[in-house]
């Protein structure tokens, strides 16, 4: 069941104020009649329609005015949002439109409507990001969005850095490197020339252990 309204006021993407529409019954008695935004069009009503057209335009050219000055500030800030993160950067969750707005108008000091900012890709790490966003009709603006580990975001990539190094500490100990057996070379002035010396050295020390052991048996022997 629809109904023909007046409205009164811009409901966007609906429709203008002074327009004459059939919107859906439910959506006219819940949403439009109880915020005064639009009344049954009655013929005393319609009479009001072609004023209250050309009041709309007037506010219309002004409100656009307005965001015309603000899209400059708007686009010279950075709007940092600081988020939740794992130790890689990645976020616990994403960054919304309803956040930014949020920030936003902090800035600029202006009501603004989470709808007009369109994240196209989700934002799931830290890093800067170019958002678009359209506040009034054909006025847009590009916002730079530099999205931020908080304070606790910091603990928590120390902490895990801190047990990935002794993970690697751990590591060494356990399989020393050439590398390592190079710098304790260097200590002893005593720095082989190749790995293969190394080799030949421990082929060495075997060979001496099986010379002394036949050296023993052929005593025992005698």
């Amino acid at each position: 069941m629809v109904v023909k309204l007046l409205f009164l006021e811009d409901v966007y993407p609906t429709a203008r104020a002074g327009d004459v529409k059939e919107v859906k019954s439910g959506f006219a008695r819940n949403f439009l009649i109880p915020k005064k935004l639009a009344v049954i069009a009655t013929t005393h009503e319609l009479n009001r329609a072609k004023k209250l057209r050309e009041e709309a335009e007037k506010r219309r050219i002004l409100e656009k005015e307005e965001w015309k000055g603000l899209i400059s500030d708007i686009e010279k800030n950075t709007i940092e949002i600081e988020v939740r993160t794992g130790p890689t950067g990645r976020l616990y969750g994403s960054v919304t439109n309803a956040m930014i707005a949020d920030k936003l108008e902090n800035i600029i000091n202006r009501n603004i409507d989470k709808k007009s900012i369109k994240i196209q890709n989700p934002i799931r790490t830290i890093g800067e990001y170019k958002i678009p966003a359209n506040f009034y009709e054909d006025v847009s603006a590009k916002l730079t969005i530099s999205v931020i580990p908080d304070e606790f975001s910091e603990i928590i990539s120390e902490d895990e850095k801190a047990i990935q190094d002794d993970t690697k500490t751990d590591a060494k100990i356990l399989d020393p490197t050439f590398e390592d057996v190079l710098k304790t070379s260097e200590k002893d002035n005593t720095l082989p020339d190749s790995s293969e010396e190394i080799l030949d050295d421990s082929t060495k020390s075997d060979e001496d252990m099986l010379e002394s052991d036949h050296d023993s048996q052929s005593s025992k022997k005698i």
